[in-house]
């Protein structure tokens, strides 16, 4: 078998690899024939993996994240009940064979999950590191949800309750769709991503059960609010989210993420806002009284025409 053969076994047995590195999300976000995995095995069974996307721009052969997809990385398989100092030279060995895996390239970068704290063995094979940030619920009771939320999301959410803003799941991919694209219009900005897109990644989610949305009306039946949920084994994520221009202080969208966030704590799982580096939507996933969690985007740039390109590019921002 190939790599990628063995590796969809691997998905299906391995139940905490991540959605984003799941073979089902990947065949869907990069198609089947753009992504493809390094495998690390140890008496016929895989104990650590990467799987990737591999796209062509210009002349260059570049290793990314495909669209609305927050990481792809390692995953590893720890033997059981390991002492911290073998932990950490397992990791070293299974990321430097991975490391080894990798096709030739001109550019890579990728954002591992937040569960992988150590990345010494790519500094060590000439990687760079940006620390990011996401904010993450978990292991809280709604009654402390409660108690932590922030003053202005209390007043909104008061607000909307008092306005008769009703929350409601549905599978109306299109009404979605449809604000979604009103929020990055009243940014000025044209949707990065199409509505056959969005479906067809919405009835892979719902096929393999990973997908919610939350929808919040106002008393006049208005569509206000709406959030697009994946979630796998562990994790609730925001992936996406939509409100209408013109009623964007009617709280709809605080109701909708909290009925978000109650959801994955009654299913025992965290809630991961998928953070934000911009200043504004980092203070309203904050205001939830979400802790911050940091995650390392890894990168390396192998070609010199590449490099000198980057360069000047800055240099005349």
């Amino acid at each position: 078998m190939t790599n990628k053969e063995k590796y969809r076994i691997f998905c299906t047995t391995e139940n905490s690899i991540p959605i984003f590195s799941k073979d089902w999300w990947l065949d869907t976000t990069c198609g089947e024939d753009a992504w493809d995995v390094v495998i690390v095995e140890k008496g016929g069974h895989i104990v650590a993996s990467m799987p990737y996307f591999k796209k062509k721009k210009f002349i260059f052969n570049i290793i990314t994240l495909p669209d609305l997809t927050q990481n792809i990385g390692v995953y590893i398989k720890y033997p059981p009940k390991q002492k911290y100092y073998k932990k950490l030279s397992w990791e070293k060995e299974m990321m430097t064979q991975l490391i080894k895996g990798l096709p030739k390239f001109d550019y890579f970068s990728q954002n591992f999950d937040r569960k992988v704290t150590n990345w010494l063995a790519f500094y060590w094979a000439g990687f760079e590191q940006t620390t990011r940030y996401t904010y993450v619920i978990e292991n809280i009771t709604l009654e402390e949800l409660e108690k932590n939320l922030e003053t202005d999301i209390r007043r909104r959410r008061r607000k909307a309750l008092e306005a008769d803003i009703k929350v409601f799941e549905s599978d109306d991919i299109k009404k979605f769709y449809e604000l979604n694209t009103m929020t990055f219009a009243r940014q000025g900005l044209s949707i990065p991503y199409s509505f056959e897109f969005v479906k067809k990644l919405y009835e892979t989610c719902k096929k393999n059960d990973a997908i919610k949305m939350y929808f919040a009306k106002d008393n006049e039946g208005v569509l206000i609010a709406a959030n697009f949920l994946i979630y796998d084994e562990n994790t609730v994520y925001y992936l996406m989210g939509g409100i209408h221009p013109d009623k964007k202080d009617l709280g709809g969208m605080d109701v909708v993420q909290f009925e978000s966030v109650k959801f994955a704590l009654e299913t025992k799982r965290a809630f991961d806002f998928e953070g934000s580096m911009i200043e504004s939507i980092e203070k309203y996933f904050r205001s939830f009284g979400a802790i911050q969690k940091p995650y390392f985007t890894i990168s390396k740039i192998n070609s010199k025409l590449l490099k000198i390109r980057i360069l000047m590019k800055e240099i005349f921002k």
